[in-house]
C-alpha cells in the first residue's frame, strides 16, 4: 500500500528546460557587457555547459566569461542567476492540480540535488512548497542522488517503510535505477508519465 509520495524537482515538478531559456534571454538583455554575444550562442553555449543542472554556475559562469570574454565577474552573473532565476521557475502543467487532489494528511516528500537556498526558493516559486512534509536537498544533507541513502533517509523522516513510498522522478541514473535497489523505495514513476 502508498502511505508516501516522494518527488524529485528539477524536470519532474518544475519545468527546468523550459524556464532557463527565458532567464537567460533576460539576462542577456539586462547586461550590457554580455549584449554583443549573440544571444542564440548565449543560450546554447550555457545550457551545453549546465549539463541539465549538473554542474553549479559558477564553473559555468566561469567558462561563459573566458569563451566570450565578457568583462563580468562570476560573482555578479552568478548572484544575478540565483537571485533571479526563480521569478523564472515554473511547473509542468498539470502539477498544480495533481497536488490539490491530493489529500491534507498524505506525507510528501522532495528530494533533489542542488544548493539548499536555490532549490529552496524554485520551490516557492512554483508554490509547491506548502505541499511537502519534509524537504531534503542534496546540500544540506550531505548526500546527493543516486546514492540511496539519500532515498532512505527521507523516507525514514515521512514516517514510513521505503515499500510504501511512491517515489516519482525524471532521470533514470539519477532517480529510478536507486529508487529500484534493495531496501529502498519498491514503487517508482515516471514524471513523463504523470505530467508530461
Amino acid at each position: 500500500m502508498i502511505r508516501a509520495l516522494l518527488f524529485d524537482l528539477d524536470e519532474t515538478l518544475h519545468d527546468r528546460s523550459g524556464s532557463l531559456p527565458c532567464f537567460l534571454r533576460d539576462q542577456h538583455q539586462r547586461f550590457r557587457e554580455v549584449a554583443p554575444v549573440p544571444i542564440d550562442d548565449y543560450i546554447t553555449t550555457f545550457l551545453l555547459l549546465d549539463q541539465e543542472g549538473r554542474v553549479w554556475k559558477d564553473v559555468v559562469y566561469t567558462e561563459m566569461i573566458r569563451r566570450f570574454e565578457l568583462s563580468l565577474s562570476v560573482e555578479v552573473l552568478l548572484h544575478d542567476y540565483v537571485t533571479r532565476y526563480p521569478f523564472f521557475a515554473r511547473s509542468f502543467p498539470g502539477v498544480d492540480t495533481f497536488f490539490a487532489q491530493l489529500s491534507p494528511e498524505l506525507p510528501i516528500g522532495l528530494l533533489s540535488n542542488g544548493r539548499t537556498t536555490y532549490q529552496r526558493a524554485v520551490c516557492d516559486a512554483i508554490g509547491l512548497s506548502p505541499s511537502f512534509t519534509q524537504i531534503g536537498i542534496s546540500e544540506q544533507e550531505g548526500v546527493r542522488k543516486p546514492d540511496p541513502t539519500f532515498f532512505l533517509r527521507l523516507t525514514d523522516r515521512l514516517g514510513v517503510r521505503p515499500d510504501e513510498v511512491l517515489y516519482v522522478g525524471d532521470n533514470y541514473d539519477h532517480d529510478i535505477l536507486p529508487a529500484r535497489a534493495p531496501s529502498v523505495c519498491r514503487r517508482f514513476g515516471s514524471a513523463q508519465a504523470m505530467f508530461h
